[in-house]
């Protein structure tokens, strides 16, 4: 089943797609623009990317055309041995699934506060992503279905079914939907770089 994706963002993807294509290194450009392609299609909530532009003025350039719609934003992480470490996320989307009550409640007992907030959510994530222990709740913040979340974790008896995208427990169904939106997203980007010259 063909995903029906919004014109604006097709376009918005379109634009990035130019952008991407006219630059030198333009194979890591698409790469980048790839990517991104499942959360500029509004399908994604987010995506967490270390970014390697060949210079400062051509990722200040992307910036500002990628945020052109909106709803799209970029949270720096940090710089990593040269690259830069970037949460790209669509902001409603984000929200909707961190305020989910299995996702808050799931949250609160890894110490996210109680009292709900995107950006102190984002906060704790980017502070907790810096410090030497990776922070496994990510999966979450980044669309995967939450049983996969805590069978990675541990925290819920599912047994490991494969890998596909992240590693994938229990009923592989759900996680085969939201893999399946994923793969659609990136080969309608595969198709409109063809299609622009």
């Amino acid at each position: 089943m063909q995903e029906q994706f919004d014109h604006l963002n097709t376009k918005h993807l379109g634009k990035l797609i130019t952008w991407a294509k006219d630059k030198t290194y333009h194979e890591k450009s698409l790469f980048l623009v790839e990517s991104l392609a499942p959360l500029v299609l509004g399908i994604k909530p987010s995506v967490l990317l270390n970014v390697s532009l060949a210079n400062e003025v051509e990722w200040i350039e992307f910036v500002k055309l990628f945020t052109q719609q909106k709803a799209l934003q970029i949270k720096k992480i940090r710089e990593l041995n040269g690259r830069l470490q970037v949460i790209f996320y669509q902001r409603e989307k984000l929200d909707f699934v961190l305020r989910q009550k299995p996702v808050q409640e799931f949250l609160m007992t890894m110490n996210y506060p109680k009292q709900y907030s995107l950006d102190a959510y984002l906060s704790l994530l980017k502070h907790r992503i810096i410090s030497l222990k990776f922070p496994h709740e990510v999966g979450v913040f980044l669309g995967y279905p939450l049983k996969d979340v805590l069978g990675f974790m541990g925290l819920l008896p599912l047994p490991y079914k494969r890998t596909q995208g992240w590693r994938i427990y229990g009923d592989e169904l759900p996680s085969n939907e939201v893999y399946e939106k994923y793969r659609q997203a990136r080969s309608i980007m595969r198709k409109l770089a063809v299609n622009i010259d």
